[in-house]
């Protein structure tokens, strides 16, 4: 991978032209991590993408690629292929939960397969967002994944003929190109097509994963959860008293408790002499459940009030 590089903003900014033996740069993947999206300002990140776009000749073909996830975990790629008379846009529906890494691969990939239809010059720009897709095919030798493969088997032949450059830009800076490939890319996500392409051995884990999450984050039903969840009875309208009175019960730290050689003990039920007056057992007594306590705590609260029942909660 040669370089070339210019001067902005008191920055170096390297080009990069990929030829049919793609070889390491340290220099490029340092270029990679120059400019920092969190950091640098979104109008200096625009001046820097127009920087790179007005240097690209006039009659050089134009490649946009992304790939994009929604929130249903869909998945999408979007390429944008422009020339001074041509353009041609894609929208791609890729398998669900697969990496936006590999939606950005896929982009690419599709975007050297439509090149046959364009009357190229001698130069083809591939203009991707994505750093970790470039720093990937610039290990060549550690590529395995048959999208990979795929992308440096059509680059090396295409650079017989084509000067191929392979070009980071940075993302939603309001460069127009930039957005419809964009806006393709989540059109790609949120088709409801059926997608062709099967996943990877590595994207198989997160559609379990995504689904336990999905579980996990439904709250139980049990009423031990419901009861045991935070500021529980703080959210029941009734006055602070009943409130405390519910909390103290549901926890089991009634007014009658106490300990004897590290065990809990009961006053004796004023209904019952016979048994020790534990929450279950006035429970028992007045017909309820622990599941009344969640559903019903303001009932549960009028049949506390049962004479010499309350003094003991």
């Amino acid at each position: 991978m040669h370089l070339k590089s210019d001067e902005f903003g008191g920055k170096k900014i390297p080009k990069t032209t990929t030829t049919a033996h793609i070889k390491r740069s340290a220099d490029n993947l340092a270029f990679l991590f120059l400019i920092n999206k969190q950091k640098d300002h979104p109008t200096y990140l625009r001046q820097l993408a127009l920087e790179i776009i007005n240097d690209i000749p006039v009659d050089a073909v134009k490649v946009y690629t992304h790939g994009s996830r929604n929130d249903s975990d869909c998945t999408g790629s979007g390429i944008y292929i422009t020339t001074h008379n041509q353009e041609l846009k894609i929208q791609r529906r890729n398998p669900d939960f697969c990496s936006v890494f590999r939606s950005e691969l896929i982009a690419i990939d599709e975007g050297l397969d439509s090149l046959s239809s364009f009357t190229c010059s001698n130069e083809i720009w591939i203009l991707t967002d994505s750093r970790s897709s470039i720093q990937h095919l610039a290990n060549w030798h550690r590529v395995r994944d048959n999208t990979g493969m795929n992308i440096l088997n059509k680059l090396k032949s295409l650079s017989v003929s084509y000067r191929i450059h392979l070009q980071w830009i940075p993302s939603y800076v309001n460069i127009q190109d930039n957005e419809i490939e964009y806006a393709h890319a989540k059109a790609g996500a949120d088709d409801a097509s059926v997608p062709s392409a099967p996943l990877t051995y590595l994207e198989l884990f997160p559609r379990p994963k995504s689904r336990n999450k999905t579980i996990w984050l439904i709250p139980p039903e049990h009423h031990w959860y419901q009861g045991s969840r935070l500021g529980g009875s703080l959210s029941i309208d009734c006055s602070r008293r009943d409130q405390t009175i519910l909390t103290r019960f549901r926890s089991g730290h009634i007014r009658s408790l106490t300990f004897s050689d590290n065990s809990k003990c009961f006053e004796i039920c004023p209904k019952c002499p016979a048994e020790q007056a534990t929450p279950d057992h006035i429970l028992a007594f007045l017909g309820l459940s622990q599941q009344d306590l969640v559903s019903n705590p303001l009932t549960t609260l009028d049949f506390f009030r049962v004479p010499r029942l309350m003094d003991l909660i």
